[in-house]
């Protein structure tokens, strides 16, 4: 191998409507190889922080103005549970399961007094390692789309 070919990328610069520019290494990004609901176009995905622990931002790589607030669902909702099949395994490449993370994806309220929901019947399930994620639809009924967050969940 040349020298050339040994060579680190250089940070990516993303321009974002909520977070201005941001500069992400290529090992930062999130494949999300069917898109998210709704955004089946938008494949590359960067996870960033939120404010507070329990809280994320799942910005996209290619459409700067289109990012999703995503909370912790474990800590936010008693008893929640996902359960993933080999096949959803298989399909986001992991190989362990230590590596998965699983968020909800927050619709904040239209109108103040009303309660920001998580879409707790489609997690967004990330492989960490692999840096691949999947929406993963539970169909059992268990979960709402538009389940009540509680408002220290997101302060």
């Amino acid at each position: 191998m040349t020298p050339a070919a040994l060579s680190i990328a250089p940070p990516r610069a993303i321009a974002t409507k909520l977070f201005g520019t941001i500069e992400v290494e290529s090992d930062q990004v999130v494949h999300t190889p069917e898109g998210v609901l709704g955004f089946p176009a938008c494949r590359e995905w960067v996870l960033l922080d939120g404010a507070r622990p329990g809280t994320a931002w799942l910005q996209s790589a290619e459409h700067g103005a289109l990012a999703f607030l995503l909370a912790d669902p474990f800590t936010a909702y008693e008893g929640y549970a996902v359960d993933l099949s080999s096949k959803e395994l298989e399909r986001l490449g992991a190989s362990e399961t230590s590596d998965i993370a699983v968020f909800a994806i927050v619709t904040l309220p239209a109108r103040e007094g009303e309660p920001a929901t998580a879409n707790l019947a489609a997690p967004v399930v990330v492989d960490v390692g692999a840096r691949r994620a999947a929406q993963v639809i539970i169909s059992d009924g268990r979960w709402s789309v538009k389940a009540p967050l509680a408002p220290s969940a997101l302060s």
